[in-house]
């Protein structure tokens, strides 16, 4: 089956651009990732040992992959033990339908989430306000832009392409229509208080939370979550009835398998030996006073069944940490909306035509990589994501995906530089023309398909003598 993903419209070059002059966003985004990178190799030279556990859950995750249709009847039946019911959805359609007809149900007019990028994948909040149900995001992060209307710029950190001026701008205009006293300053701890004040009283008014999942322990239907603020919890605990979305490639077989990947997401993708909060959840409370009466699973596929027994099937075993995007220079500077759809930078690049084939997202694998590897050496679950973006591209060639001058203009490259006179030949003729885009001893422009790269560099012009023809000529003249 097809995944489906959320689409922008807009063509490449102009969602590049747009990133390109977002000067706020690049500085944002780029302290942020920068930090998180620094952190990351911070830990690991502190824990060494944590290495040899990232190997060995690597391994726990791919052999989970693996038997995946075991360990989703597995976990099913360990909830539904627990008390639990089981949702299967094999489309983001029924996903979302799933959980409007639980809303429904349960006669739910508020909702109160906690992060999850699944349900961003599927749209969820679109579907449920459809529906005439009120969605309200308490994440700090997805708080911040969804008061922004906008979508995440990053896998950890939704709201890192704002500063602080932006975000108490939006606060302002919230606590005006909300009619509360707008934060005072913008210190992130004024901030921060006028977000949880805010919401404090969203969740006693919820009849229904829903929350994500990082992780799945099979062998005992337990859900867990990983995260850096209180908000999951509140979300997990408060609201009668609460909802777990999860994709079903997060599942592991069992708890010493859990142990090896609990501290893997924070480690890599913020720098943290482990997040502030970890939550299990393995079935309703037991007393209205404890917790939801009921309790939901939706297990998702939405195209990662395509995926397995596939070249790609250990993108599957990603665990969302973001560690490719802290790292990856075209990320950095075009930002997450850049890449059209929920999942941006060499993840996105990789998952997002892998999961629709190819209807979202196709172009990517050829305009927002340049083959650095910084990706595939970052990943903390060794996924070959520089490997797979080569393959994509092969895959585009393959359907005739490419407009065809891009082929056609390939094609005649690589048969003119395949042989020493056809790059002789080039290298002339670049030297003869290359005075028209000459400025200040350097090349800032081209002809053709060329002109685009030119856009953010420029370049030193064709030398006046290779060293070729200056061998040739001493050598002739040694002679």
């Amino acid at each position: 089956m097809i995944g489906k993903l959320p689409s922008d419209a807009r063509p490449w070059p102009e969602r590049r651009d747009a990133g390109l002059a977002n000067a706020t966003m690049r500085e944002t985004l780029g302290l942020v990732t920068r930090r998180f990178s620094t952190g990351k190799r911070r830990v690991f030279l502190e824990d060494p040992a944590q290495d040899q556990a990232r190997r060995a859950g690597v391994q726990a995750k791919r052999a989970a992959i693996a038997d995946l249709d075991r360990l989703i009847a597995q976990f099913s039946s360990a909830v539904e033990a627990h008390g639990g019911v089981v949702r299967r959805a094999a489309t983001a359609e029924e996903a979302v339908e799933a959980v409007k007809a639980i809303a429904r149900q349960h006669q739910v007019q508020v909702v109160v989430k906690s992060k999850s990028m699944l349900t961003e994948e599927i749209q969820l909040n679109h579907g449920l306000e459809a529906a005439g149900i009120r969605v309200l995001e308490t994440d700090l992060g997805e708080y911040i832009i969804q008061r922004a209307h906008e979508t995440p710029s990053h896998i950890l950190a939704p709201a890192a392409h704002k500063n602080r001026a932006q975000i108490r701008s939006l606060f302002e205009t919230d606590a005006a229509e909300a009619g509360l006293r707008p934060p005072p300053s913008d210190a992130a701890e004024t901030l921060t208080q006028y977000a949880r004040e805010r919401l404090r009283r969203e969740f006693l008014e919820a009849g229904m939370g829903v929350t994500g999942a990082n992780f799945g322990v099979a062998e005992t239907g337990t859900v867990v979550l990983v995260t850096n603020e209180g908000n999951a919890d509140l979300v997990a605990s408060l609201p009668r009835v609460l909802v777990t979305v999860m994709g079903i490639e997060k599942l592991v077989a069992r708890w010493e398998d859990l142990t090896l990947l609990i501290q893997q997401p924070a480690m890599n993708g913020i720098g943290q030996r482990l997040s502030a909060y970890t939550t299990l959840i393995s079935g309703p409370a037991a007393s209205a006073a404890e917790g939801p009466a009921a309790w939901y699973v939706v297990l998702v596929d939405n195209g990662r069944s395509r995926l397995r027994q596939t070249v790609f099937e250990d993108v599957l075993s990603c665990i969302r940490c973001g560690a490719c995007l802290n790292v990856c220079p075209v990320f950095r500077q075009v930002g997450g909306h850049a890449y059209g759809s929920v999942y941006s930078g060499p993840i996105g690049v990789v998952e997002t035509p892998l999961l629709t084939d190819f209807q979202v997202g196709a172009e990517l694998p050829s305009v927002a990589c340049t083959m650095c590897h910084a990706c595939q050496e970052a990943c903390p679950m060794d996924i070959r994501l520089a490997e797979h973006i080569v393959r994509l591209r092969q895959e585009k060639v393959r359907r005739r995906l490419n407009p065809p001058s891009l082929t056609a203009s390939y094609h005649w490259w690589s048969r003119l530089w395949s042989t020493p006179e056809g790059y002789r030949r080039s290298l002339r003729l670049a030297r003869a023309v290359q005075g028209l885009y000459r400025r200040q001893g350097r090349l800032v422009n081209a002809p053709g398909l060329a002109r685009g790269w030119f856009q953010t560099r420029d370049m030193p012009p064709v030398a006046k003598e290779t060293f070729l023809e200056w061998w040739a000529r001493h050598r002739g003249g040694a002679s």
